[in-house]
Parts: C-alpha cells; structure tokens; sequence
C-alpha cells in the first residue's frame, strides 16, 4: 500500500466528497453505458437518491443524456431510463508521432475519432512540427464555438511529459533532449492544454481506457511492436514510470551480448531481433538467399509488405515473421518475471498475423516459464480499432474531465 504524506493532507471537506462521487457515477456511466440509475447505485453502492442528484447535476451539465427504456423490474416501479456520456460535450486533439510519419486527429468526448490526416516524417524537427501544427489550426478553426479540451501529443522514446522535451528518441532521428512542448506552443500561439507522453505508455492508457476488456485489468504490459519495441506498465490499476519516466524500455533487454548493433548503440537488444526493421531485413536476407533476389527488387520492402505475404502462405514471410515471434517469447520473459502481469497486450502492424506468431510466442514461452506463470497470464492483440498510441494521445485529454480529485490536494 501507498504511504500517505501526512505533511500534504486536509480533511475532505462537502465539496470534496461530493466531487468524487460524480466523478465515481460519470465514469461508472463511461464504462458500462447504456445504464440506469439503479444499476449504478448497485455497481457504486451510493443511495439511489444521491445517485439520482448526481446523475441531475450532470444532465444539466450536459456531460450525460437519456435514451432509451427498459423493462419495469417484477418489483415493479418506473421503468429503467438509460444514461450516455454525451459525445459532443466537448471535443479532443490527438498528434501521434511515429518514425514513419506522424497523425493528427479529432475526437469527441467519448474518444472516438471523427477526422484525421497524416504527415510524412521529418528529419528536421522544426519542419514536423510546423506541420503539425498547421494541422491542428486547420481542425482548431473546423470547431470554432465548440470547446476542444486540449492536445494529447504521443511521443518516441525518454520523454519529460511536463516539458513535453523528447530526451532520448533516436527512433525519430531528431537526437537528444528536443524540446517539442515549447516549440510546439510556439507554433500555435494560442491558450490551449497540451499533454505529452511516450507512446507505448499511451497505449496502455488507451487499453485500459477504451479497450474491451471483460473488466479493467489492473495488471497490464502493452508491448508496442514497430519501428522499436517499447511498453505501458500497469500495476495494481496505477501506471509505473520510473523514477525519469523511462521504465518499461523493454526492446533494450540484451538477449545475445554479441548480437546486432541496436538504435540505442549497444548490441544484441530484442529491438535489433524483433523490431519491424530487423523483420523486414531478415525477410530480404531469405529472399536473396532462396530466389536469388536483387537489391532493386526487395528496396521498397516494407512489414506491411512482409505480413501480407506472409499471410498469402509465401514461406519466406511466414518464416521472418515467426522467427520474430520467437525472439519476442524470450524477450518476454523478464517482463513475466519482473512483474507477473495478467495481461500482456501486443501492438503494432504484426498483429495482423496473429495466428502466425501466436503459436510461436507460446511455444517459447512455454519452454522457459514456469506453469504457474503461464496459467495466470493472457496473451492478446490490442482490443483497439485504431493506433493504440494515437487513441491514448486522446485518452490523455479527456480522462481530465473523469478524474477524482486527488485526497492530497484535498481542503
């Protein structure tokens, strides 16, 4: 259990009270709409009519609306009347930057995504980021008089989500320590909120968040598998950053010490194995070697190209990919045994060949952990329709408005 710091407390005053609890109700109402009064009062345990005040107060906040009836119960009474979080309440920007370009897009109140563009990436920092936010003016000005709450930004690598600084991100090719926040801001020149994090810790924000889940795991690893292998960490419902925000660089595990050179500039890494650059090399190497193909006909090679052979049956795709899925089981296994969780989620373009590697991952899995591991672990793909990272840069902003307030911040 946490420690309190009695240094830093205040006795929870009405006001206070009375705040968590909306809060309680409103996201009760998120993660199981439609839904009733009394069903809420039966997940929550409040007394109907607090619940009933509440759900007035937010109604008139238009935070929430009604639609639909159901049955009247045999104990008889009002029928049930359905509550909804209400999607144009307000609206949120998300900017999700990747090493192979970068996204810009809209969503409602309930996260879903209206309107999106992509951008080519950038080896200059300043041009991407003028760019982006050229975007965001253009979605900014499509929304004048409706409230947008602010901009989640998905960043690559060690971040400083205060400053929004990208401290260590080579998979963009920027260098270190690029202070994007502010160049970003300066850009825009205008009063909006703007988030930042890593975008592997945004997609699990985005599992948890948006996911579809029989119920919100409170012990999840997402595992973004792309250009670099990154992860979210989730214990006991609390998101772990580490002490400088950069815990979970799991794709630097070292698996052989005389390995491939790594991004990072060591060897060895499951990252110089398993990511989706290693992959696509890999595939051109069987390739040469069984065809005799050139270097000008495998050039344009991408993993969406890799997968989708490989899902044609073509033997050298279905070959690097599950050799990929063989370095990610071993590379998986101090993650179980670090921190033993529920649930691993995988994301990334492998997904799409899920009954290709999944078998493989579980093979090397079972080889090395113990039964007792495996029993209590699910593997699975993101739950999500749309890019993890992106989803969660959303998350970032409306999960504001569903917060409970903080009980060292109370008075």
């Amino acid at each position: 259990m946490r420690k309190m710091d009695i240094a830093n407390l205040a006795p929870a005053n009405h006001r206070v009270l009375r705040d968590i609890n909306e809060a309680m109700v409103l996201n009760v109402i998120r993660e199981k709409q439609p839904i009733s009064r009394i069903e809420i009062t039966e997940v929550i345990g409040l007394e109907g009519s607090t619940v009933s005040k509440i759900v007035t107060r937010l109604l008139a906040d238009s935070l929430v609306y009604e639609e639909g009836v159901g049955e009247v119960s045999p104990q008889g009474g009002r029928k049930k009347r359905y509550l909804h979080i209400n999607p144009n309440k307000a609206r949120a920007i998300g900017v999700d930057f990747r090493p192979s370009g970068y996204t810009v897009a809209l969503s409602n109140f309930r996260g879903q995504i209206q309107r999106s563009v992509d951008l080519p990436a950038s080896r200059d920092p300043q041009e991407a980021i003028a760019a982006i936010a050229a975007q965001v003016k253009k979605i900014l000005d499509s929304c004048a008089g409706e409230s947008v709450e602010g901009i989640g930004v998905s960043l690559v690598g060690l971040v400083d989500p205060k400053e929004g600084r990208v401290l260590a991100g080579e998979g963009l090719g920027w260098g270190e320590d690029v202070p994007v926040g502010s160049m970003l801001r300066q850009e825009l020149d205008m009063d909006i909120p703007m988030y930042f994090e890593n975008g592997a810790w945004l997609g699990a924000l985005a599992e948890t968040w948006f996911g579809k889940h029989a119920r919100p795991p409170r012990n999840l690893v997402f595992l973004d598998i792309g250009e670099g292998i990154g992860s979210g960490i989730i214990i006991r419902g609390q998101f772990y950053h580490g002490s400088m925000n950069g815990a979970g660089e799991f794709g630097h595990i070292p698996l052989h010490p005389e390995g491939p050179l790594c991004s990072c500039g060591a060897r060895g890494c499951l990252e110089a194995y398993a990511a989706d650059p290693a992959t696509v090399q890999r595939y051109k190497e069987l390739c040469r070697s069984r065809s005799g193909a050139g270097s000008a006909r495998l050039a344009g090679v991408t993993i969406d190209d890799v997968i989708a052979r490989a899902l044609e049956g073509q033997a050298e795709g279905v070959e690097a990919l599950q050799e990929k899925a063989a370095y990610l089981g071993r590379g998986i296994m101090p993650v179980i045994y670090s921190l033993n969780p529920e649930i691993i989620v995988l994301g990334g373009p492998v997904t799409r060949a899920w009954d290709l590697i999944h078998p493989i991952m579980l093979r090397e899995l079972s080889q090395r952990a113990p039964r007792f591991y495996l029993d209590n672990l699910t593997l699975i793909t993101t739950t999500l329709e749309n890019r993890p990272s992106l989803v969660g840069a959303i998350a970032l902003v409306l999960a504001r408005s569903f917060a409970v307030p903080s009980i060292a911040s109370l008075g």
